[in-house]
């Protein structure tokens, strides 16, 4: 299984929530604290990317963790996946969206070990993809890195460029039947529904 680390993306206003997603917590825990908690497992360095002039809740970890600043403004997680990947001493590296909880180890570490030969390896439940939580190699640098400079911000052109495994909904759902590794929270009724999963989880 390769070696992997972490990059998880700080970002989001969180403008329906009412106060950025890093802060927002499920179950008394902040996102950004769930989020890294979650990735202990890979037990590798844990980048967290963030806005210049943002601020973070406080974060404790069991492993190496570092916090950089995304300097490529108005870019969105392309630019964070970026500047995560550059930073990062690990070819592979598990990209992470803070605002998503319920992630499931044993698809990760699914996904770890087909991502040999691949630039990237990316969930697919159902017709659409996952990009923020997917594994990415530094392989992908050069391409994220043209795209930024001709002002395309879409992660999902990332793969269209590169050698990309896609994980199928049959293999997810051998993990993850219900897909609440997916769960993101951007209003309300995320949090509420993630809550409920949450405690579904535990017992």
């Amino acid at each position: 299984m390769l070696k992997t680390g972490c990059i998880i993306l700080a970002g989001g206003k969180g403008i329906r929530l009412g106060q950025e997603k890093a802060w927002v917590e499920l179950g008394g825990v902040s996102l950004l604290q769930r989020a890294v908690s979650n990735v202990e497992f890979l037990n590798s360095e844990v980048i967290i990317v963030k806005a210049t002039e943002q601020e973070l809740p406080l974060v404790s970890a069991r492993i190496n963790l570092r916090v950089i600043h995304d300097a490529v403004t108005g870019k969105g997680p392309l630019a964070g996946i970026f500047v995560g990947l550059v930073n990062s001493k690990y070819n592979y590296n598990l990209i992470l969206a803070c605002d998503m909880p319920l992630v499931n180890k044993d698809l990760v570490k699914y996904m770890r070990t087909v991502a040999q030969g691949y630039y990237a390896v990316v969930p697919r439940p159902g017709s659409h993809l996952e990009p923020l939580q997917a594994v990415y190699s530094k392989n992908c640098i050069f391409v994220i890195e043209n795209l930024l400079s001709s002002d395309d911000r879409s992660v999902l052109d990332v793969f269209d460029r590169v050698r990309t495994r896609y994980v199928e909904s049959t293999e997810i759902k051998r993990f993850d039947p219900s897909y609440r590794s997916f769960v993101n929270i951007n209003t309300p009724a995320d949090l509420i529904k993630a809550e409920k999963l949450l405690q579904t989880v535990k017992r």
